[in-house]
């Protein structure tokens, strides 16, 4: 299907929009992902879904009881 030559220029134009904003750097966006990031490599490996939550959890708080937080996920689980 051939387009007529006003489609494609908007086309083309609509293309580098879209080209220059995901292109462009973002410092608020780039500090936050570099953020996570850190936070991915300091999690512990072959953790179980529940284990992970528990991490998360007692990370926020630091007055959290992993091992409360397992009974109370292993309830909730049965």
């Amino acid at each position: 299907m051939k387009l007529n030559k006003k489609t494609e220029r908007l086309i083309k134009r609509k293309a580098a929009e879209l080209k220059k904003l995901y292109e462009t750097p973002n410092p608020e966006v780039d500090k936050i992902i570099s953020e996570l990031r850190a936070e991915a490599t300091k999690l512990p490996q072959n953790m179980s879904k529940e284990e992970e939550i528990a991490y998360i959890l007692k990370k926020a708080d630091e007055n959290c009881d992993h091992i409360e937080i397992r009974k109370i996920l292993n309830e909730s689980n049965t």
